[in-house]
């Protein structure tokens, strides 16, 4: 564009202004105006700064890097956005985001996804797999739920009245099979048993689930973990400072955006990243896994 409007100050011609016109289109229909606005909001969006955009790719943390994909992905706008577990390694603001992001998305997007509440506010269908066959449910997750219950209800209904009916007509047959002015009858009655098109029971929702058994070796007393003025951080860089007790029975969350140091937490509590500074004591007879 910038070559042709160069032509122009000495060529008037009818044929480059033309040309001019088609490229500025083209230009436009590939949101030449727009996206470098674009690029800027969805990296601020999903949570870096200026300073990031001068890092290397190695120099993030796996939630971090799983973002970065995921901006690429977006930007290229696609017809179909395939999406497996999208909410993974987001945090709660960047989820948010997402969800406004995809609601307002024109083309169409396939979300796998065990996050309900992601779910409920962004799709229009859904399909479930349960024992093998798919069924389609047009709504979000709460018209979902509303549906499933109302169809195994009336499932159940049929069935059972079904097989009351049945029931009822071998009763008849039994009591008049072996009486002469009634053989007809309970001859009929057999036919119409069999010309019946038989209900199954309906499948209960799927209610398998993991079970485990897990045995304690030997019980650890009641200081578990005591962090002091804990320093975490990597290749010189100094992420959060902590200090907290936990004690056995407790269960302990640690949140924030990706990058702050959660995982460094735990593997710094392992061992497995050296600390900067501070304390780290473990409890007596404690054993420790990370996963």
């Amino acid at each position: 564009m910038k070559d042709t409007v160069q032509k122009m100050q000495t060529d008037k011609s009818e044929n480059l202004a033309i040309k001019y016109t088609k490229l500025h289109d083209e230009y436009e229909r590939l949101d030449g105006y727009t996206y470098k606005k674009e690029y800027e909001t969805m990296i601020k969006k999903f949570g870096f700064t200026n300073e990031d955009k001068l890092k290397k790719i190695s120099e993030f943390s796996g939630g971090q890097r799983t973002k970065i994909a995921f901006i690429k992905l977006l930007l290229s706008k696609p017809d179909l956005l395939l999406l497996d577990e999208p909410t993974n390694h987001l945090d709660i603001e960047t989820i948010e985001w997402l969800e406004e992001y995809l609601r307002n998305y024109p083309k169409a997007a396939v979300i796998v996804s065990h996050d309900r509440m992601f779910i409920n506010k962004i799709v229009d269908k859904i399909y479930e797999i349960e024992y093998g066959v798919t069924t389609l449910y047009s709504g979000n997750y709460d018209y979902y739920e509303k549906q499933k219950r109302i169809n195994y209800e009336k499932e159940l209904k049929d069935y059972e009245y079904q097989q009351k009916e049945i029931k009822r007509l071998y009763s008849t047959v039994e009591r008049f099979r072996y009486k002469k002015n009634k053989a007809k009858m309970a001859q009929a009655k057999l036919k119409q048993i069999e010309r019946m098109a038989k209900l199954e029971e309906p499948n209960k929702y799927d209610l398998r689930n993991f079970k485990s058994n897990f045995k304690i070796k030997r019980e650890s007393g009641e200081n578990v973990l005591n962090i002091s003025d804990l320093e975490i951080g990597y290749n010189g860089a100094n992420l959060a400072k902590v200090s907290f007790n936990l004690y056995k029975g407790r269960k302990l969350g640690i949140i924030g955006a990706n990058g702050t140091g959660k995982s460094t937490l735990l593997k710094t509590i392992i061992n497995n990243v050296p600390k900067i500074s501070g304390e780290i004591k473990i409890g007596h007879n404690v054993d420790i896994r990370l996963f």
